[in-house]
């Protein structure tokens, strides 16, 4: 069923069309207008779904109807179709809004190119009023179009906050379980190794080096174990591959290491991660092989791969010390980045991970002059100078001022619109700055530059003035002052028109009664569209706050239960830890100060089985049966 959204404003548009067409006979060429009118507002019922042909047929629509639609007596030529022919800017606004922006310019463009074609020979200002109103429906909208994109995407942030919440403590789970398998692999595992190796070669000065890196393996142990479970963990200290291949090295991998290029601190710190598993997983699988760690960066993104030739003396120490996580965690890693893990044998033997994380887009950026705000805001310079400029047109026309003169005072006028291109960054300074250049026609007056009886085109320059009290009001900072903004600005435009208005009158004597008088009546008369200018942008500015501080507490109130939930699942692994993990960890820097390498073997076994314990408990049941150890 069409929604009645889609047929309304074609039908109100045909409808004010008829309206609009008093006394039309029904010869041929007028019902030719009404079949034109029909087809342009049955095209704009496509201009939801299908924008561009919405477009193309109202254009064509248009351009047909302005050659068989009759001119009749009370119709200048040309305006027969009027009221439809505002179906071409509806047409070319919902392009604007639904369409990307090359083929907004593309639609622009061709509807410029069938204007200049039926306004060929007549006056070239037409074409440039074209051009300015179709600029300004464009970027209206694209400004609607980026509104509603910054909706879309608040309500994102809103679903994905909702969705965090929701899996806060599996999401902590999961973060917990990596963490803790990072610690059972690279801290217990090589404990383990290190002295099953000195045990098995029975050399004294093995096993004194293998004591005194348990003892010291075990401290560390303990420390990041209680970093980790602790409510507000202490930030992880930077380390670089160098210093991940140097650790591994004392193990005794023989570790190479090659890097070119610097990813960024996020990507960096994940593919130490995936690297300093790689690297244990060679010291679990294949002890003593050669380890190659090769990792670049370039604009396509970062690429590690950690590959060994095989283990070079037997492994069985490393047996049963597997937790099943080793490669689900490096993928972990990769997919937060959106990139992928991929591991396996390779053809020479041995074995090869390989890490692949995409460059971040970057945001594009334009200029700013092409952005759409800017279109809008010279646009509002144009209607400012509108008035001043047809005054000086007609300065020019009938008095014939010298070229001089007109061309200073159009520089005035221009100077005095022109800052409202920064009104929204900068509003406070743009109002001064429309103050101060309001004075620019009574001192050409003064400096006689303009003949007293020419100040009346300066009346009209006070458009300036209210657009720059209403970006005060909608953009200003500290909104409890910017009823500061329509005060100051109404009394510079008052003291200023009341100089204007006494110019050129024979006032010997009573010059500054007059100025006053006429200062206060222009006050009198500015006043309220002044105070409407203001009225009409501090509620804006309102609706805009109220809006996105409703948007911003949505999100950190899901933002602040999802922490919630996070800290209630630290602490259930925290007790989890200290009823098994911690007791036994502690008991390997003890048998290790005791010089007893059977007591460090045995305690590293059993934190290494009472944490895969806890791995278990977090992981979900399916994943337990099925995942392989990794």
């Amino acid at each position: 069923m069409t929604h009645w959204r889609t047929w309304l404003l074609p039908a109100l548009v045909a409808a004010a069309q008829l309206v609009y067409w008093p006394g039309l006979d029904l010869s041929v060429r007028a019902v030719a207008g009404l079949a034109v009118t029909a087809v342009v507002c049955g095209a704009l019922c496509l201009r939801l779904r299908r924008p561009v042909v919405a477009a193309a047929v109202v254009t064509s629509g248009l351009a047909l109807g302005t050659w068989a639609v009759p001119q009749q007596e009370y119709f200048a030529p040309g305006d027969a179709l009027l009221v439809v022919s505002f179906a071409e800017s509806i047409a070319l606004f919902n392009v604007a809004l639904r369409c990307s922006r090359r083929t907004t310019v593309l639609v622009a463009a061709g509807m410029l190119a069938a204007q200049a074609v039926l306004v060929l020979g007549d006056e070239p200002l037409d074409m440039l009023v074209s051009v300015a109103f179709y600029a300004m429906v464009v970027a209206l909208g694209r400004v609607r179009r980026r509104w509603l994109d910054e909706r879309s995407a608040a309500a994102h942030r809103l679903a994905e906050a909702e969705q965090a919440r929701r899996d806060a403590a599996a999401a902590e789970q999961r973060r917990l379980a990596r963490e803790l398998h990072d610690v059972t692999a690279h801290h217990l595992t090589s404990i383990v190794v290190n002295a099953t190796a000195a045990q098995f070669v029975g050399k004294p000065e093995l096993e004194a080096e293998a004591l005194a890196f348990a003892e010291r393996t075990g401290r560390e142990t303990l420390v990041a174990l209680h970093q980790l479970v602790s409510v507000l963990p202490a930030p992880a200290e930077t380390a670089t591959l160098g210093d991940l291949a140097d650790d591994f090295r004392h193990l005794g991998q023989a570790v190479r290491l090659s890097e070119s290029g610097s990813p960024p601190p996020e990507q960096a710190e994940a593919l130490h991660g995936i690297a300093r598993e790689a690297l244990t997983n060679t010291l679990r699988y294949a002890p003593g092989a050669t380890v190659t760690v090769s990792q670049t960066y370039d604009e396509t993104g970062a690429t590690l791969v950690v590959a060994d030739d095989g283990p070079a003396v037997p492994s069985g120490a490393a047996q049963g010390l597997g937790g099943g996580r080793g490669l689900s965690g490096m993928r972990d890693r990769a997919a937060a980045f959106g990139g992928t893990v991929t591991a396996g044998p390779r053809e020479s033997g041995g074995w090869q991970v390989r890490a692949v994380l995409p460059a971040g887009a970057a945001p594009a950026r334009l200029r700013v002059w092409l952005r759409s705000q800017a279109v809008l805001d010279a646009g509002l310079v144009l209607v400012a100078l509108l008035l001043p400029l047809a005054g000086v047109a007609a300065l020019v026309e009938e008095d014939g001022a010298a070229p001089a003169a007109v061309a200073l005072t159009l520089l005035a006028m221009v100077a005095h619109a022109a800052p409202l291109l920064w009104r929204r960054q900068r509003p406070w300074t743009v109002l001064a700055a429309v103050a101060v250049t309001g004075w620019l026609g009574p001192l050409l007056l003064a400096t006689e530059v303009l003949a007293p009886a020419d100040a009346w085109m300066f009346l009209f320059s006070t458009g300036a003035d209210l657009a720059a009290v209403y970006a005060v009001a909608a953009y200003g900072k500290r909104p409890v002052l910017t009823w500061l903004g329509p005060v100051v600005s109404l009394l510079s435009a008052a003291l200023s028109l009341g100089a204007l208005l006494v110019a050129g009158n024979d006032t010997a004597g009573h010059a500054l009664t007059l100025f006053l008088f006429m200062t206060v009546l222009s006050g009198f008369v500015l006043a309220l569209p002044f105070a409407g200018s203001w009225l009409a942008g501090f509620p804006t500015r309102r609706r805009r706050e109220r809006r996105l501080a409703g948007e911003q507490n949505a999100v950190a109130v899901l933002s602040a239960e999802t922490q919630l939930r996070a800290r209630d699942e630290r602490a259930r692994v925290a007790a989890g830890l200290q009823a098994g993990v911690l007791s036994a960890a502690a008991r390997v820097p003890q048998a290790a100060g005791d010089n007893d390498l059977d007591g460090v073997i045995e305690a590293a076994r059993d934190a290494l089985a009472a944490m895969r314990g806890l791995l278990d408990g977090l992981r979900p049941a399916q994943e337990v049966s099925s995942s392989p150890s990794a």
